[in-house]
């Protein structure tokens, strides 16, 4: 499936040497696979049983779920074999786990269940994500959607696919991502929870580039994968989010020909500080579209405000 003789691709493997019985990166991908089924599967059960579910709140009252902590030991035990050297920064470890954090150069980032607030909801709208940063750079990126049974994969440098849970590595469609064509308007990403006066202000700043500009819906990292699926032109994100909700996405926008970058244009740096909050980004489907332009001034200034959105 992939080009194992790019430089990305031998980049990627020299990361995860620790893997040296894997005859190729496909093999490895296949490993990361099994255990995003596995994973998977424990969700859906979790999600099929609703009344099984406890929610209790966080530090920063965020809900967490007995289906997070399931998905996060599931994954956590999993890359310990599959890569030992390589530590995991999970939006469920403990603040001893990531003690050492800033020490590390090679770190699995993940997010064993992005979309809580979804799930309990039982809106579908949730997902797996995991990336592999090196360098403060995501170098692979993984999406898995469990109530579709689909996943999206990402290595810049060599591509992007979306595979069939179902069928593993067979089948794959390629993904890459499309000029964009200012007669057929802009479609703008959102979340239904984001604030709508906010939204309304980001779709006028947006009009120059083409119209009609349209808002297209969806819930936790799914946005990525709508944009990857040619749903999106444009994703600009305004509220707090965490490195291991935008990780895994700036790898597979980046590998599919998209680029993510902060609002003064520069690529998204992860466990280079003493905070886990990213700053505010833009995600584009075509880079050579100056969306900065309209949404954020000479200083990379985001020109909508939580003040001005409200």
């Amino acid at each position: 499936m992939l080009d194992n003789n790019s430089y990305s691709a031998h980049r990627l493997a020299e990361l995860v040497s620790d893997t040296t019985d894997l005859a190729s990166i496909d093999a490895f991908v296949e490993k990361v696979f099994d255990t995003c089924h596995r994973a998977d599967e424990l969700l859906r059960s979790y999600y099929s049983n609703p009344d099984a579910v406890d929610v209790s709140q966080k530090a920063d009252d965020s809900p967490v779920t007995a289906a997070d902590h399931a998905s996060h030991e599931c994954w956590v035990e999993a890359l310990a074999a599959l890569t030992p050297s390589i530590p995991v920064l999970s939006e469920e470890s403990t603040a001893a786990e990531l003690e050492q954090r800033r020490q590390w150069q090679r770190l699995w980032v993940l997010d064993p269940l992005d979309g809580t607030k979804e799930f309990i909801a039982r809106t579908g709208e949730f997902t797996i994500n995991l990336a592999l940063v090196d360098e403060e750079r995501p170098v692979l990126g993984l999406i898995s959607v469990p109530m579709q049974r689909l996943w999206y994969l990402g290595i810049p440098g060599v591509g992007a696919w979306r595979f069939r849970s179902a069928e593993g590595l067979r089948n794959p469609t390629t993904l890459k991502l499309t000029d964009f064509g200012s007669n057929s308007g802009v479609t703008l990403l959102a979340s239904a929870r984001h604030h709508p006066g906010r939204v309304s202000l980001m779709m006028t700043q947006l009009e120059p580039l083409g119209t009609p500009v349209s808002r297209e819906n969806a819930g936790s990292a799914l946005k990525f994968c709508r944009m990857l699926d040619g749903d999106g032109d444009v994703y600009p994100r305004t509220s707090p989010c965490y490195e291991w909700d935008v990780a895994a996405g700036d790898a597979l926008v980046s590998a599919a020909g998209g680029a993510v970058t902060t609002y003064a244009g520069e690529p998204l740096r992860y466990n280079c500080r003493d905070t886990l909050l990213v700053d505010d980004f833009i995600a584009v489907a075509d880079p050579t579209v100056d969306y900065l332009s309209v949404l954020a001034d000479e200083h990379g200034n985001r020109l909508v405000s939580p003040k001005s959105g409200e």
